[in-house]
């Protein structure tokens, strides 16, 4: 069943400073901070489980091939002193891995991964979309369990080219010769990763 999207995420405090998340964030906090807001979008048990598919898939692929890192939700990309949102998924690349602290991203990662949450189906592309793209994020996906769809946007130099996917292969820009079938994700119980990962490796 598919969420309401009148119930927003929860927002914690409407203003808070830059420094007061970073003093508050901490690797047990849930909350992202979003045009100067604290922002929570409770996940649910599929997020979760696409979540760990797709970060065990990127990871076994990078180390297997190399050129990037990826990081899960809980590691800030740090766009402006007001943006600071946390993507379930983010790869930065090899050339670019001078950006990362122990802290956080120091601007936009190349690949940004977002589940949407069944609290708030619309937040991904309604409140960080059009941030990612100000930032000039290379890669972006959408990915809705709900709707059982998967949107990419690639930045070009007349700006960005968006695809929907429902089936079939989709082929990352960012990382080169990584794939998925976008039907994977929607299985009941989701496939072995490892077998996956030997279908893209070919």
């Amino acid at each position: 069943m598919h969420a309401d999207p009148s119930q927003p995420s929860l927002t914690a405090r409407p203003a808070i400073s830059e420094e007061e998340f970073y003093r508050l964030a901490g690797e047990d906090s849930r909350y992202e901070y979003l045009g100067g807001k604290l922002v929570m979008s409770p996940a649910s048990d599929r997020h979760e489980d696409l979540f760990r598919f797709l970060l065990t898939l990127l990871s076994a692929y990078l180390d297997e091939r190399g050129g990037g890192v990826v990081r899960g939700s809980r590691y800030p990309m740090r766009l402006d002193e007001k943006w600071s949102p946390e993507p379930d998924l983010l790869v930065v690349t090899d050339e670019r891995r001078q950006l990362m602290t122990p802290r956080r991203l120091e601007g936009p990662a190349d690949l940004v991964i977002e589940i949407a949450s069944e609290s708030d189906p619309q937040l991904d592309a309604r409140e960080k979309l059009p941030r990612y793209q100000q930032a000039g994020i290379p890669e972006i996906w959408l990915l809705d369990p709900f709707e059982q769809r998967l949107r990419t946007y690639e930045h070009s130099p007349s700006g960005y080219e968006s695809r929907e996917a429902a089936t079939g292969r989709v082929v990352s820009s960012v990382l080169p010769g990584f794939w998925i079938d976008v039907a994977w994700l929607w299985r009941p119980k989701l496939p072995s990763t490892l077998s996956c990962l030997r279908r893209i490796l070919g």
